[in-house]
């Protein structure tokens, strides 16, 4: 009988266990690009304070983290950022979130009105990268960098007789701090339903006004 010695063993082992978390990973990944969403309404483009039911589902897609900024948190070109010193629901954290100019020139932004407020349209094709910290993120130390997450507003689902109502469409990735994925599907429903409580607050699913 043939004995697998220790180094024959590690040699079969560590491939193999390689293989399986990488598997597995790609499978929570895939999962993540197969969930579908739904928005959660959409808005009338001559008058964006009405709004429908949206009776379509659209699939999640997962985009690569784009070139937003250098090193030392410099916008990249064609790029802007914004300093949120809380974050939303979660009061310990705090965030940078970058933008294209481009995408906010091409947003409609509505006048500010006593009972309806303001509201800001995002384009299709939207990009938004959301660097999440503990703590505040104004000193940009490193390690408190907790996630980052990119946002895009695709068109995809409706049908035409939407075409008279802005998309409401949004997907959503994850990144460690590395730029490595760490999306799944429940943190991509976590996510939806979240910025979902936004399109009643500012027009579309994003918190910031941007004014």
């Amino acid at each position: 009988m043939i004995k697998l010695n220790e180094y024959r063993i590690r040699k079969l082992f560590i491939p193999g266990a390689f293989f399986l978390l990488a598997s597995m990973a790609f499978s929570f990944y895939s999962l993540a690009e197969d969930i579908l969403l739904t928005p959660p309404g959409l808005r009338y483009v001559k008058d964006p304070s009405l709004v429908i039911p949206a009776g379509y589902h659209y699939r999640n897609q997962l985009v690569k983290l784009p070139a937003y900024r250098d090193a030392a948190g410099k916008p990249a070109d064609g790029w802007a950022n914004k300093f949120v010193d809380t974050r939303r629901f979660v009061s310990n954290q705090s965030a940078w979130i970058y933008f294209r100019k481009s995408d906010l020139k091409h947003s409609v932004e509505t006048p500010n009105d006593a009972e309806k407020g303001a509201f800001r349209i995002w384009p299709v094709g939207t990009t938004l990268v959301i660097e999440s910290y503990q703590g505040t993120a104004i000193t940009r130390i490193k390690d408190k960098l907790t996630e980052i997450d990119v946002m895009v507003k695709i068109n995809e689902g409706g049908d035409s007789s939407t075409q008279a109502f802005y998309p409401a469409n949004w997907v959503y990735t994850r990144f460690t701090p590395d730029g490595s994925p760490a999306i799944t599907s429940a943190k991509v429903r976590e996510c939806h339903q979240c910025h979902s409580i936004a399109f009643m607050l500012t027009g579309d699913l994003v918190f910031t006004l941007f004014k």
